[in-house]
């Protein structure tokens, strides 16, 4: 069942080792994983893992390895052979840190979504925030095979990448898109969109490589748990040219260019969307400051949103994470908040989530007191784990079930 854990973009198969190669990852019987390169000639192997570096020991046949320092999830790493970064094509590629990057895939326990621990629910009067604080954490038992984002027996939707031109950057752009098994059936029905965003360093394909997107929606919509609705996965990480003649990323350019060009483009040309009822956006990481803005800026667009390991308040602008020469924003998005009724009619769906140990969880805190004594109805949860990944799939899992219905 664990066969295709490393499905990727550019390979659905695993890529096989060649004449003295060896396997990139084996996973021994005790679920301790270890990475293997067969370099004879190179002086210095190490891994990079989480901009920390792990070095490896060379064996007498040439193969330098390193034990990982986990044994469940999805990790990117990257292999360093005397100083240079390289990627090896025996590991599954994805994209992530503003480039092409390897990733493992290791088996983790069924995840069920159910909250264990204590759950917090504050319910007053008059639109006072309701916060469905839930920590959940992985299944103990022994199934390491399935998990929620498993391909399994259901039907299948499809994953295609379309092309447009953009009046926003003068340039042609792409998407991904995700229409779920009934768009190709139900031939005479508009469909709901997500409109789903990734986070700083990654682009259009995040969701659909690293975050098995589709499968976890097929299994769910499978399962009755989610409707069928189609997702939309933009390149938050919209490139300019400066007057100067420099390439730079500005964050900000997807707002004119998600309703300029995106929307107008994906609605047309699919069965889905054409009204706020039946769209809806969420992000992770820089992609939920980008949700928050331009779902607060403009709510005639959407019904419900998604802050995943995110930002409501913008901490990004005017900082080293924000590579145009500006200050720092002045979240006039915020002043949705003013209204506490109006902003829980106009969002029947509020969800934001974040991992336990996620280094930007401060931000996170910071805006759980700015929405509480502004009374901000919404659901909020708490999964184990880091800024990755495996809590986003976990943010994109929950968040399914509630829109739409």
């Amino acid at each position: 069942m664990d066969y295709n854990r490393a499905e990727q973009a550019l390979a659905f198969d695993r890529v096989l080792p060649w004449e003295g190669q060896v396997p990139a990852c084996e996973i021994q019987a005790d679920g301790r994983a270890f990475l293997r390169l067969a370099a004879p000639k190179a002086q210095n192997v190490s891994v990079v893992i989480m901009d920390e570096e792990y070095p490896c020991t060379r064996r007498e046949d040439g193969v330098w390895e390193m034990e990982l320092p986990f044994q469940t999830g999805h990790h990117y790493v990257q292999f360093k052979l005397d100083g240079a970064e390289v990627l090896t094509p025996l590991l599954p590629i994805s994209y992530g840190y503003s480039r092409p990057y390897n990733y493992v895939e290791l088996p983790v326990p069924e995840q069920t979504g159910e909250s264990e621990g204590t759950e917090e629910e504050k319910h007053a009067e008059n639109g006072q925030m309701h916060s469905n604080m839930e920590s959940c954490g992985e299944n103990n038992g022994e199934n390491f095979e399935e998990t929620f984002y498993s391909i399994k027996d259901v039907p299948h939707g499809s994953v295609r990448r379309e092309y447009f031109y953009s009046s926003v950057t003068g340039e042609w752009e792409s998407c991904v898109i995700y229409t779920p098994a009934a768009y190709e059936e139900e031939t005479d029905k508009t469909f709901p969109v997500l409109y789903l965003q990734h986070g700083h360093g990654e682009n259009e394909t995040g969701w659909t490589t690293s975050g098995k997107l589709q499968f976890i929606l097929d299994n769910l919509i499978a399962e009755g748990k989610a409707v069928p609705f189609a997702v939309v996965m933009c390149n938050g990480m919209v490139q300019t040219v400066t007057k100067d003649g420099r390439r730079i990323v500005d964050f900000m350019l997807l707002e004119p260019q998600l309703l300029k060009d995106v929307i107008p483009f994906v609605e047309k040309k699919f069965r889905i969307g054409g009204s706020k009822e039946r769209r809806a956006m969420a992000g992770l990481s820089m992609g939920s400051l980008q949700t928050s803005i331009i779902g607060f800026t403009h709510p005639e667009y959407f019904c419900a949103l998604g802050v995943f390991s995110g930002f409501v308040t913008d901490m990004m602008q005017g900082t080293e994470l924000d590579m145009v020469d500006r200050g720092p924003g002045n979240n006039e998005h915020l002043r949705i908040l003013d209204d506490a009724e109006s902003f829980a009619r106009t969002f029947p769906v509020y969800f934001r989530a974040i991992g336990d140990e996620d280094p930007y969880k401060n931000f996170f805190d910071a805006d759980d007191k700015m929405l509480e004594a502004r009374h901000i109805a919404h659901t909020r949860r708490i999964y184990h784990g880091i800024h990755d990944w495996n809590v986003w799939r976990q943010c994109i899992r929950d968040f399914a079930q509630m829109i739409f219905r």
